[in-house]
């Protein structure tokens, strides 16, 4: 059985009054679960029914005013939180098996990557939340930014050329959102935002951090996440922008699957009646995954029901990778067992490729049905893909980092020619629940390089052929990580990235030893 779906405001055509409004929170999201879990007033239709009625009206209003008049693109950025490589039912890469979860189901995520392009190679900009969301709307990477840690600690630039400047730079009729997990700190409205949830963090999701047994037990409420009221609020503001006949942007920025473990009582049900598998075993988890995913198909639902697939890119990644494991293990650095990133390894808060590699798919017009590219991208390939598509290259600054990818949409065998050459990756920070110590990592083709600042350590391995990094390569090929740590140290120095000290971790304030013990794992 599915839990009912507010969605009946569809059917009447309706749009909620705060899409109206780029100055106030949405009132769901800063109330308890009771009150959130009431969407909409009045809403007892079932899954199946709500996207029989999304069809039903959306396919009457295209038919009576039709589709937005203006030739510029939409684009749908769907961002999730901490979702991992191997999340989902669907293999992020078509060459291996295990790139997928062994429990979790998710046919509509699954469908988003049959009905576009998937990036076997896509990657966060960084191995925890802020930074990436800053590249995202920037283009550039945390180390150029300096802003390399959670939210408040660092002193980003905020008077930059962000995702709704550029567009409206190609068409002033843009009409720009975004709603969910915003976790910057500058108001939305900064970056030219009309309609926004403001400055919200993981806390206006249901992020509690003060009971252990509920955060990392799981817990049922009608609305887990806000992954439902998201949604239809976003294909309210769809609905809105192609009745007003403009072209839009909207960032849909799941709180989902960031902890607490939260999911609806239908989904815990189901899921209890999957067997779980060796990777993913956790039911409270899987739950929050489908739930997410349902959220996932009520989108795909009203794209399809507006017409929107001749005109409307929809880009779907994770602003991290995943847990390394439920509940967080403090293990001082030693290499976890097969967590939930497996085969890639560790998880969010370091740079190994579980940390940082993560669902990246894109569907729209010219993106072929079921293809994959395995040329490397990343999160702040996102701004000048946009702007490029859309025609705004010409206001973007000169020192982006990110390329647009959408040469590669057109044909997944093109290439990607950056300057500097190669994805750089940056967290001069201590952790003591990750590796706890300050390193970077620089991906130039098939090889990725890790380098420890405190140990003085170089690790190479070869990603394509070993995404577990389970053989370091150094010794045999001293040439190539020579190379790689040369064009890293250079992209250091010339950006002006911020380097450790005694007392940089991720937060504020040292946090635990300063020497790891996962580089036991490769002795010299």
């Amino acid at each position: 059985m599915k839990r009912p779906v507010s969605i009946s405001h569809l059917k009447t055509n309706k749009i909620h009054p705060e899409l109206t409004s780029s100055d106030s929170l949405h009132p769901n999201m800063t109330k308890n679960s009771a009150a959130s879990s009431s969407v909409t007033q009045g809403l007892k239709l079932t899954w199946t029914a709500s996207a029989f009625y999304i069809k039903l009206s959306l396919i009457s209003i295209l038919t009576l005013g039709g589709l937005c008049a203006k030739e510029a693109p939409n684009f749908i950025l769907v961002l999730t939180d901490d979702q991992g490589w191997t999340s989902m039912s669907a293999p992020m890469d078509l060459r291996r098996p295990n790139s997928k979860s062994d429990y979790h189901k998710t046919p509509n995520m699954d469908a988003l990557l049959e009905r576009g392009m998937r990036f076997s190679n896509g990657y966060a900009a960084a191995p925890v939340c802020s930074p990436t969301r800053y590249s995202i709307q920037f283009g550039k990477s945390p180390a150029r930014l300096n802003f390399t840690r959670v939210l408040g600690r660092n002193g980003a630039d905020h008077n930059q050329i962000g995702i709704p400047q550029a567009l409206k730079a190609a068409d002033p009729e843009y009409f720009c959102a975004h709603l969910g997990k915003w976790h910057i700190s500058a108001d939305p409205k900064r970056y030219g935002y009309d309609v926004h949830d403001g400055m919200t963090t993981n806390r206006e999701g249901g992020f509690t951090m003060k009971n252990h047994n509920r955060e990392w037990g799981g817990y049922a409420e009608d609305d887990p996440k806000r992954v439902f009221s998201l949604t239809t609020r976003a294909i309210d503001f769809m609905q809105k922008s192609i009745n007003e006949e403009r072209p839009f942007f909207i960032q849909i920025s799941h709180y989902a699957v960031h902890s607490d473990l939260v999911y609806n009582e239908d989904a815990f049900e189901e899921v209890g009646n999957w067997p779980a598998g060796e990777v993913h075993q956790n039911r409270a988890y899987a739950a929050m995954v489908h739930n997410l995913d349902e959220s996932i198909g009520l989108l795909l639902e009203a794209y399809d029901a507006m017409g929107l697939a001749e005109s409307t890119y929809l880009i779907f990644t994770s602003d991290n990778g995943g847990m390394p494991t439920l509940p967080i293990q403090v293990n001082k650095g030693e290499p976890y067992p097969a967590g939930l990133n497996s085969p890639l390894l560790r998880g969010k808060w370091d740079l190994t490729e579980g940390g940082i590699r993560v669902p990246f798919a894109v569907m729209g017009p010219g993106v072929k049905a079921g293809s994959q590219s395995n040329e490397p991208v990343i999160s702040y390939d996102l701004l000048p893909t946009f702007a490029d598509i859309a025609g705004a290259t010409d206001v973007l600054p000169n020192n982006l980092d990110g390329r647009s990818i959408r040469p590669v949409l057109k044909n997944p065998d093109s290439k990607i020619q950056r300057p500097p050459e190669g994805l750089v990756f940056h967290f001069p920070h201590y952790n003591v629940v990750g590796l706890n110590e300050p390193h970077s990592a620089i991906r130039i083709g098939d090889y990725k390089l890790l380098k420890f600042t405190s140990s003085s350590r170089e690790l190479l391995f070869n990603v394509a052929d070993d995404p577990s990094e389970s053989v370091d390569l150094y010794e045999a090929n001293i040439a190539q990580a020579d190379k790689l740590n040369i064009e890293l140290e250079t992209y250091l120095d010339a950006v002006g990235a911020e380097r450790p000290v005694d007392s940089n971790s991720w937060k504020n304030g040292r946090s635990g030893a300063t020497k790891t013990l996962f580089l036991s794992r490769y002795p010299k």
